[in-house]
């Protein structure tokens, strides 16, 4: 059982980092824009998992996976008749999107089954740690030499975008700017807490560089997006800690949030050599009212998105529909993915896709935060902490990219955020028991000693 063990915790790895990477193959792979190295690999650990832990599989005792998995299958199956039915839905696109959503269930399969304790996942977790460091030090180097994968947007001679930005940005494994700088955000919580370096009798977390220098790869990468998911996750994390410890929390609350703000006058200042905040912003505001600039864009592919599930009444235009609909119907801004995981599921899939979504995603949220008030295991609550902060700039940074349904990374981030919540709870509910069964034992004891003392 002990090798199972250690298998588990391999599997768990790898599935992480063909998330991370999922274009690893790109180079040998000539399948790899529909069976790339991370669906693949996913296919492989389902199948894997399936052989080995077939008579371990304890689906039903976790809610949450049971959960998440019915809806991604439900999902699937509702695809795929839109596929059939809905006048805009695209075949080959929606296959390639269908089966991303099919991997995803995978991820929580796999997860599930892995029956891994609470220091194999803390081994997991480091694993993703040192994962975030090296697609880091990726970046830095792909900014400083310009040189990216062949997989990269710049490597891509029908890419137009490319000659409007700077070819010292970072793509890391993902094709496009925002994929990567997403990807990157998305990690930093499950950075901070992971490692503790004793300096002159103070404990450093170096997490929080990882924090400045992803800050930095996203504004260079000009996904303000990002940043303000960093920002938001900072401000949340001391919120949440001042939720059961307000000692000396409004001093930290302070300098961190004084931090960022010299982080963000940089940002605006020196970087992009702006005399005046104010001037910035207002410059945004003329630019959003003439119909040009990026806020603009947003804004109009938001309200396309509206428009999309109204035409469809709110059923979806099916699978791959929203770009489709929008390459031959009249659209306000020329860009024609709708750049918001929750825009493109309602456009494409409908209201009720979307509200069942949301309420796992809620759901999730509260189990985590509620792990975070009650556990009195300190790296438990670190679990809980980390799973309602991820969710929320999960949220946040899936506003970033362009097509959000096909990002690896993200489905097995909510499956690990269930795994840490659903461990977490598991170990803490036996702990209870094993606390209740000792008070019993110990007051059976007493009664048993004042019966022979009265004897």
């Amino acid at each position: 059982m002990r090798r199972s063990k250690r298998l588990g915790v391999i599997m768990a790895s790898l599935l992480i980092v063909a998330s991370a990477v999922p274009t690893l193959d790109n180079f040998i792979n000539p399948l790899s824009s529909v069976l790339n190295f991370y669906r693949l690999v996913v296919v492989f650990l389902a199948i894997l998992t399936l052989i080995i832990f077939r008579g371990e599989v304890r689906l039903s005792g976790r809610r949450s996976f049971t959960r998440w998995m019915g809806f991604l299958l439900a999902w699937v199956l509702y695809g795929v008749i839109l596929l059939g039915l809905a006048p805009y839905a695209e075949p080959v696109r929606g296959a390639k999107e269908l089966f991303s959503i099919l991997c995803g269930a995978f991820c929580f399969y796999i997860l599930s089954n892995l029956h891994l304790t609470k220091d194999e996942i803390e081994t997991v977790l480091r694993v993703l740690f040192f994962v975030l460091v090296a697609l880091i030090v990726m970046g830095f180097v792909e900014i400083a030499t310009g040189q990216h994968l062949p997989s990269s947007m710049f490597n891509d001679p029908d890419n137009e975008v490319k000659n409007r930005v700077s070819i010292n940005s970072a793509t890391g494994f993902m094709y496009n700017i925002n994929d990567f700088s997403s990807l990157i955000t998305l990690m930093l919580p499950v950075a901070i807490g992971r490692f503790r370096i004793k300096f002159h009798r103070v404990q450093l977390d170096p997490g929080w560089i990882l924090v400045v220098c992803v800050w930095i790869i996203n504004r260079i990468n000009d996904a303000n997006i990002c940043i303000i998911s960093i920002i938001v996750g900072v401000l949340l994390y001391f919120i949440i800690y001042s939720w059961r410890d307000r000692r000396g929390v409004a001093l930290v609350f302070a300098g961190i949030a004084l931090f960022f703000l010299i982080l963000f006058l940089v940002y605006y200042f020196e970087f992009t050599k702006k005399a005046d905040l104010i001037s910035r912003t207002v410059d945004l505001v003329e630019k959003s009212e003439e119909g040009v600039g990026s806020v603009y864009s947003r804004s109009m592919l938001y309200k396309n998105g509206l428009n999309a599930g109204w035409i469809s009444g709110f059923l979806g235009l099916g699978p791959g529909g929203f770009p489709a609909y929008y390459s031959v119907n009249q659209s306000d801004t020329l860009l024609i993915n709708p750049h918001s995981l929750l825009m493109e599921i309602l456009s494409q899939y409908g209201l009720i896709i979307l509200a069942l979504f949301l309420f796992l995603l809620i759901t999730l949220f509260k189990r985590s935060f509620r792990l975070y008030q009650y556990s009195s295991d300190h790296d438990i609550r670190e679990w809980g902490r980390t799973g309602a902060i991820l969710i929320v700039t999960y949220v946040i940074s899936s506003f970033a990219s362009s097509s959000y349904i096909p990002f690896s990374f993200h489905w097995t981030l909510l499956a690990l955020i269930c795994l840490m919540t659903e461990i977490g709870h598991e170990t803490e509910a036996a702990r209870h028991t094993e606390e209740d069964t000792e008070k019993k034992m110990i007051g059976k004891r007493e009664l048993q000693y004042e019966g022979m003392s009265s004897d």
